[in-house]
């Protein structure tokens, strides 16, 4: 921990994920903040989420209702820190700056902007700004900086390897088609473990009917309750690799691929700009084409190789959070 946060107090708006907005809170207690927390998406559905996403503006005024009841207005914040920010309105914001003048405002996107598009024109109410996404940091001229790994997925000591490839993730655009090919193309006794994620059973109708690459697909393909990330983590201790696939929008790495770098497993990825980052290594990372996705066998055989102590400690999510606020406070 190289930034230290005693006495401050700080505004955190960010959405429901897995957890990751608690762990982050955590994190930012843990160096001697008091932090006031807000729900970013603050709906529970699965069908609010999906409006929230794809007609933002049907909710934009259920949500801008919910940040003028539970905003503290008489707080003297040091920091507002919103992650996403896609049901923050300009008119929130405004009232936001006005009411806590001497606060500096970080934005971090750990989405593309090509999937939340609104959010651009928002950036003007920041003072610093950053993404996972690079393409997106050159476009906007805002920082780039990669995503994190929690403590949980920090593996410290063996576990038994019961699985020679592992998937767990959302179905959504081609993911499913993808893993299934991925599935079929597997050699003889590979050891593979799917989960295959969606919100709801309507969500695999509705996707039957407008995604092209769910036509072959079975409802028993799918799983409708999200695992803890207990769960995951201990399917990914017991992975030799992983398997990545990230939206086909996006260019910044997915969470996914940090929390196999926590964990120490080799990583299996359609995502081809991971070969620009400092942790790359073709002895642990495979990138496999989107469209004809073939595992080599002998990648899956081969042992993890440790990277640099420096390399991972910039991942994990004390890394992370010290890299935003050096802006601030170096």
């Amino acid at each position: 921990m190289k930034y230290s946060l005693a006495n401050k107090k700080v505004l955190l708006i960010a959405p429901q994920f897995f957890g990751y907005e608690q762990e982050i809170r955590s994190e930012i207690e843990r160096r001697g903040a008091q932090v006031d927390f807000l729900l970013d998406r603050p709906f529970t559905s699965a069908f609010l989420k999906a409006v929230t996403r794809w007609r933002r503006q049907w909710v934009m005024s259920a949500a801008e209702r919910y940040y003028q009841e539970n905003t503290n207005r008489e707080a003297d914040y040091d920091y507002v820190f919103v992650v996403n920010g896609q049901t923050l309105s300009s008119r929130v914001l405004e009232q936001w700056r006005s009411s806590f003048k001497r606060a500096k405002f970080f934005l971090y996107m750990w989405d593309s902007f090509g999937n939340r598009k609104d959010v651009v024109s928002n950036l003007r109410y920041f003072d610093h700004a950053f993404t996972f996404d690079r393409d997106d940091a050159h476009s906007h001229g805002i920082h780039f900086r990669p995503l994190f790994f929690s403590k949980g997925f920090e593996k410290s000591d063996d576990a038994p390897v019961r699985w020679d490839i592992s998937f767990i993730g959302t179905a959504h655009t081609d993911r499913y088609a993808i893993a299934s090919k991925v599935a079929k193309n597997l050699g003889p006794g590979v050891r593979a473990y799917w989960y295959l994620f969606l919100q709801a059973k309507w969500v695999y109708w509705l996707y039957r009917t407008i995604n092209p690459g769910f036509r072959p697909a079975k409802l028993t393909d799918f799983k409708f309750a999200p695992l803890t990330k207990a769960d995951v983590q201990q399917v990914f201790f017991a992975s030799a690799a992983v398997l990545d696939i990230e939206h086909p929008r996006q260019t910044g790495l997915t969470m996914r691929t940090l929390e196999t770098l926590g964990a120490r497993k080799k990583l299996i990825t359609t995502n081809t700009s991971v070969q620009s980052y400092d942790f790359f290594s073709d002895s642990n990372i495979c990138v496999i084409d989107r469209d004809n996705p073939i595992v080599p066998t002998d990648f899956l055989q081969t042992p993890y190789i440790d990277v640099d102590p420096a390399i991972y400690q910039r991942y994990r999510l004390e890394g992370w959070l010290d890299e935003i606020l050096e802006r601030e406070l170096a």
